[in-house]
């Protein structure tokens, strides 16, 4: 995952808005055995980017997995070429500031939002617009020690590689080619959400603890139908579909080298065109275990 002080471009997707129009009814699989053609043993994970630590007591069945596993397979390894990039993709333009490009209405209520979690004025009006949105889709940073992260050092101190399943500039990509419009209105759902509160975010994690993808779903669903219906759009096509085949692609030739556990947000699993799905129109065999 992209991560930037506890930011997650790709789980600002993951935690409010991805898998909205998938409809494959399933309970109870956010992991699973997944056995490559030649029979080498795999695993499946879906994430939620959350230091809770409830989703960080990682059942026993899991941590057997991480022992075992020799390669991690995430969205995104966040090394330091990686972050350097994508802090330079958050900022405008000398010259440019956030306040040009919002009216003041608005800007006055993200700067407000922003400067209450402790980032300062200057700072906030060097944000490109989606960025904005994306650090303030994510709840207040406590600890740093989100889900995917503590997944990779684990494995990593049994000896296993991290590998990336996308890179920045694809992430990157999806972001910027939605434009300023589906920019704006993705701050401005931002906004209203985090002055609300937390509420959706605590919803997420009840459901991802219940293991319970239906409910993400129904969630996540309607916090996308408060966008424009072409941003909507995208964001099925761009953002979910086509990310996930890619993933499904560049997985597995790791999945057929075996002890590969493959992490990746919990809301790409399900669904026509889910990780599940498309792992199994490889020829593997894919089974939930919990």
């Amino acid at each position: 995952m992209i991560r930037m002080k506890g930011l997650s471009l790709a789980h600002l997707l993951i935690a409010t808005l991805l898998a909205v129009f998938t409809t494959e009814a399933c309970r109870a699989q956010v992991f699973y055995s997944v056995v490559s053609p030649e029979g080498r043993q795999n695993w499946l994970l879906g994430t939620i980017h959350s230091e809770d630590e409830r989703v960080l007591a990682f059942p026993p069945v899991l941590e057997q997995a991480l022992k075992q596993a020799e390669t991690v397979g995430l969205e995104l390894v966040p090394d330091r070429e990686m972050l350097e990039r994508l802090a330079e993709a958050m900022r405008l333009p000398d010259g440019t500031r956030l306040s040009d490009r919002l009216d003041e209405a608005l800007y006055r209520r993200v700067r407000s939002a922003l400067t209450e979690s402790g980032m300062n004025a200057d700072s906030v009006d060097q944000l490109r617009p989606w960025a904005a949105a994306m650090t303030l889709g994510q709840p207040p940073v406590r600890t740093g020690r989100f889900m995917d992260l503590v997944l990779a050092r684990t494995a990593a101190e049994h000896g296993a590689v991290s590998v990336a399943l996308e890179t920045i500039d694809e992430q990157l990509a999806f972001f910027t080619g939605l434009g300023e419009r589906a920019h704006v209105a993705l701050l401005r759902q931002a906004v209203e959400d985090r002055e609300r509160g937390l509420a959706d975010f605590e919803a997420l994690l009840a459901a991802y603890l219940e293991s319970d993808l239906q409910q993400l779903q129904q969630l996540a669903r309607r916090q996308l139908s408060r966008l424009p219906q072409s941003v909507q759009e995208k964001f099925r096509v761009q953002g979910i579909t086509l990310r996930n085949i890619e993933m499904a692609r560049r997985a597995q030739p790791l999945l057929d080298q075996g002890a590969t556990l493959i992490a990746v947000g919990a809301l790409h699993l399900s669904g026509e065109k889910g990780l599940v799905a498309l792992l199994r129109e490889q020829g593997n065999r894919v089974e939930a275990i919990y």
